[in-house]
């Protein structure tokens, strides 16, 4: 085993996997949204937000949002346990920040849409702002969608990619120590056969 790992082959895969793995990983953490995963919302009403929730205390409300892409997501709301239904809706997305549209329309429509806002910087920067009226918008990341409906603060979560950089970080770890192993197996390999050189030059 050791003779296999002393081998340069063998440390430059070691190398290559680890450079990939760790672009792959960091790439994984910084990209604005978690495409095609899904970010939920948990919540049991409590005593004092029967009104402002519209459920009895005790009931338990969920959210669910995958971000299909940057125009669609697909959204569904349970109350209680009882399954809710998904909607597929629109969204407008400006970096780590999107917006629901509350409307269905055909794609030429959503086109010209984004086209109207973007004309006017003033009122697309306003949107952005935080000052489009009855437009919340979404802060989103990797692992989490963060909104603020009046008196109800939504935080999501995504466990897809909690789990895959727990799981995905830990292997990038033993790709790391494989890949140590083999350098310094590598390098004393090539001591140990100068050394051995050396004697029999002298020997001779």
């Amino acid at each position: 085993m050791k003779k296999f790992l002393s081998k340069l082959p063998v440390m430059i895969v070691c190398l290559s996997l680890v450079v990939v793995g760790l672009a792959v990983y960091i790439y994984m953490l910084a990209r604005p949204v978690s495409y095609g995963m899904t970010y939920t919302y948990s919540h049991v009403v409590a005593e004092n937000e029967t009104e402002i929730y519209g459920e009895p205390a005790g009931t338990k409300l969920e959210m669910n949002i995958k971000v299909l892409s940057d125009e669609k997501l697909v959204t569904d709301v349970l109350s209680g346990g009882e399954d809710g239904e998904s909607v597929e809706a629109w969204i407008i997305r400006n970096k780590n920040k999107f917006i629901l549209i509350p409307v269905t329309m055909e794609q030429e429509e959503y086109d010209a849409l984004i086209t109207q806002l973007k004309e006017d910087p003033d009122e697309w920067n306003a949107i952005w702002n935080g000052e489009g009226e009855g437009m919340p918008l979404f802060d989103v990341n990797a692992f989490t969608i963060k909104a603020n409906f009046g008196e109800v603060n939504m935080d999501m979560k995504c466990g897809g990619a909690i789990i895959f950089a727990s799981v995905f970080g830990a292997f990038e770890l033993v790709l790391i120590a494989f890949a140590v192993v083999t350098i310094v197996f590598y390098v004393n390999s090539k001591k140990n056969n100068k050394s051995v050189e050396t004697v029999k030059t002298e020997n001779e």
